[in-house]
C-alpha cells in the first residue's frame, strides 16, 4: 500500500486499541500461539476475512455473495478451529439517523466445515451490506475477484488433460522453475542447503507416499510438501514429531508445533497429515513396503539413528529413498557420521555434501 495509505491505517490502528480490551494482534509481530491461548480463555477475537498480506500468498476460496462471487482467504475460520471454538460473523455499519456505528454479530456456526460456516456468515450479511451498499461495501467485488487477487493468491494446480493412449504426445517446454524458490523458511537453517537437491530429487524419484522422523520447524518437511504441490504429484506426506525437543535441539514450548501445525492447516491439510508421536507408536500406523521416501531427522546419537533406520527400513518400497541428515557433523553427541560411513558400505548410497550433509541410501 502507499505511504499515505499505511499512515491513515495506523492512526485506525492507534484509535482502535483505545477502544478494545487490548491492543490490536498484528500478524506480522503476534506469534499464533499469543492469539490461539487468548481465544482459548474465552475471548473474542475480531479477524478480517477481506486482507491479502503484502509478500505473502494465501489459498483463497470463491463464496456467492450478493449474486457474485468472491475470493476470500479462511484464516480466521482455521484459526478458530485450532483453538477450537465456535466461528461468529460481525459486521459494523454506520446508522446516519442515529449518526452512530452500530456493531450486528451472526452465529455461532461450528468450526469444522470452515468454508460452509464462512457462506453462511457472508448470507447473514447480505441483507445488511444489501441496505447500505453506500458504505463502500461495492468495493468487495472489486478488489476480491481472481483478476486482482492473482498475485497475493496460491492458484489451485490446474487439471491434468487426459491424452488418449495412441494420441501423438507434444514435446512440451517445461514451466517449472530451474531452482526451488521455498514458500516457508525458519529461522532454523541447517537444511536450507538441501532443499533444491530434494525438489530435484522428488521430481525424478515421484514418490507417492513420504514419511519424516523429526520435523521440528518444518523447514526440510515444508520443502516436500511444496515440491509435490508444485510437481503435481498425487503424494501424501506425514511428519512424525512428538515436539517436545531433545538434549541436541533444544527443548521447546507448545509454540513450535501450534506454529507447524498452523502452516500446515493453511497450505497443505490436503495431502499432509502431522503425526504428534513418538516415532515407535507412528511405526504401528503404516504397513510394510509403503513408504518411497523416509526422512531420518530425530535425535542423532548413534544408538537412535541405528534404531530408526533398522527399524523403519521394513517399511520401505521397493526402489525407495532414505534420508539421513547431519552426516558430516562432528560432535561427540551426534552419531550419524559413524552411522552413515558404516551403512555406506552395505547399501548403495549418494551423498549432497553441502551443509550438514544428506545422505541418500537406495533400498
Amino acid at each position: 500500500m502507499s505511504r499515505t495509505e499505511a499512515n491513515f491505517w495506523r492512526k485506525v490502528h492507534k484509535v482502535a486499541n483505545k477502544s478494545y480490551s487490548r491492543e490490536m494482534f498484528l500478524t506480522n509481530k503476534s506469534e499464533s500461539k499469543e492469539i490461539v491461548s487468548y481465544l482459548q480463555n474465552g475471548n473474542f477475537v475480531g479477524a478480517a476475512i477481506d486482507v491479502a498480506e503484502q509478500g505473502r500468498k494465501h489459498k483463497f476460496h470463491p463464496f456467492k455473495f450478493l449474486h457474485n462471487e468472491i475470493m476470500l482467504q479462511t484464516g480466521p475460520a482455521r484459526l478458530a478451529r485450532i483453538a477450537n471454538v465456535p466461528l461468529y460473523g460481525m459486521i459494523i455499519v454506520y446508522d446516519s439517523k442515529a449518526q452512530k456505528h452500530r456493531l450486528r454479530i451472526t452465529g455461532p456456526y461450528s468450526n469444522e466445515n470452515i468454508e460452509n460456516s464462512t457462506q453462511l456468515i457472508l448470507r447473514d450479511m447480505e441483507p445488511i451490506v444489501k441496505n447500505n451498499i453506500d458504505q463502500l461495501f461495492h468495493d468487495v467485488f472489486h478488489l476480491f475477484s481472481l483478476t486482482q487477487l492473482k498475485d497475493h493468491m496460491i492458484a489451485p494446480s490446474p487439471k491434468k488433460k487426459i491424452v488418449l493412449p495412441l494420441a501423438p504426445i507434444k514435446s512440451l517446454k517445461t514451466e517449472l522453475p530451474l531452482n526451488f524458490s521455498p514458500r516457508y523458511e525458519s529461522h532454523v537453517t541447517s537444511w536450507h542447503p538441501h532443499r533444491d537437491f530434494a525438489y530435484n530429487l522428488i521430481k525424478e524419484h515421484k514418490p507417492k507416499t513420504i514419511l519424516e522422523l523429526g520435523v521440528h520447524y518444518g523447514d526440510s518437511y515444508f520443502t516436500f510438501c511444496q515440491a509435490c504441490e508444485e510437481l503435481e504429484l498425487n503424494a501424501m506426506l506425514y511428519g512424525v514429531d512428538h515436539w517436545k525437543g531433545d538434549d541436541q535441539s533444544g527443548h521447546y514450548k507448545e509454540d513450535v508445533f501450534e506454529e507447524v501445525n498452523l502452516y500446515n492447516q493453511e497450505f497443505h491439510s490436503e495431502n499432509s497429515t502431522l503425526l504428534r508421536m513418538n516415532f515407535y507408536e507412528a511405526r504401528e500406523e503404516f504397513e510394510n513396503s509403503t513408504i518411497d521416501l523416509l526422512h531420518i531427522d530425530g535425535s542423532h546419537d548413534y544408538e537412535s539413528v541405528q534404531n530408526d533406520f533398522e527399524s523403519w527400513l521394513p517399511k520401505m518400497s521397493k526402489g525407495g529413498k532414505v534420508l539421513i541428515h547431519d552426516i558430516l557433523v562432528k560432535r561427540e553427541d551426534f552419531g550419524v557420521k559413524r552411522f552413515w560411513e558404516e551403512i555406506s558400505k552395505a547399501y548403495e548410497t549418494q551423498s549432497h555434501l553441502e551443509g550438514f550433509g544428506l545422505g541418500i541410501v537406495n533400498c
